[in-house]
């Protein structure tokens, strides 16, 4: 198989048109006519990820965050895309269109929590879904951090909690505007002015940007595994790129 292969399949999962105009999404790097026997799928495009990749001798990097996203002025010898070329490492990333596309992002962060009758908003991206019981804040906000094995934050609001709009990684805007529509809100990235900015009786759970959207690489390999049985697919599961302290 080729990258073009790969590629193909990526954009028959998560079309590109479904992609934000300010996105940068698609072959980002290489050549489309290479061979590949394997491939790394990442989240981002890191150093590390670079080293697994010439660790398991992959020509292909999958992303979902683009490993090009600004115009770039300069490629440093030890920038990740001038290593990425020289190690001749292509790299797909599927970025906003992947946050909207059925079985993708958002959708995988429903099956994690488990919800059941999921609607797409109307923003195409967020999802409006309902909660296998009715919980309390305080334990909507535990469920999630067990369900997505993280710390979180929360805005407890004083109404009982079955129906939660979701988007993750930077989604809190669009789920702000959900919450007539839901008890609970949950994403991965709120702004201070936006916990503010949450009614007295709805909740607001902000579950990391990582921990809110890794789910996706887990769902590439799928993809990939069904398409190419005999390519070999290494997940690379960093963590989130910082920790939590309490003092």
């Amino acid at each position: 198989m080729t990258v073009q292969d790969i590629y193909t399949l990526l954009k028959q999962k998560a079309p590109i048109e479904l992609a934000e105009e300010w996105d940068n999404v698609g072959l980002l790097i290489g050549d489309a006519t290479t061979e590949v026997s394997s491939v790394v799928v990442a989240l981002d495009a890191t150093d590390a990820v670079v080293e697994t990749a010439v660790q398991n001798k992959a020509e292909v990097v999958i992303t979902h965050h683009p490993v090009i996203f600004d115009p770039l002025k300069t490629v440093a010898a030890d920038s990740i895309v001038c290593r990425l070329i020289r190690a001749g490492v292509s790299v797909i990333s599927m970025h906003t269109n992947a946050d909207k596309t059925q079985g993708g992002v958002n959708d995988c962060l429903c099956e994690k929590l488990g919800l059941s009758g999921v609607e797409i908003a109307p923003d195409g991206m967020s999802r409006i879904g309902r909660l296998p019981a009715s919980m309390t804040a305080e334990v909507f906000a535990s469920y999630v951090s067990q369900c997505l094995d993280t710390a979180v934050r929360v805005k407890a609001g004083t109404d009982m909690i079955r129906t939660v709009a979701l988007c993750g990684g930077g989604g809190a805007c669009l789920v702000l505007s959900l919450l007539d529509a839901a008890d609970a809100a949950l994403t991965g990235e709120v702004k201070h002015h936006e916990w503010l900015s949450v009614p007295s009786a709805k909740t607001l759970v902000d579950g990391g940007h990582y921990a809110t959207e890794n789910a996706i690489t887990d769902r590439f390999g799928e993809w990939l595994h069904e398409a190419f049985p005999t390519l070999n697919v290494v997940i690379h599961k960093a963590g989130a790129p910082y920790f939590t302290i309490e003092g």
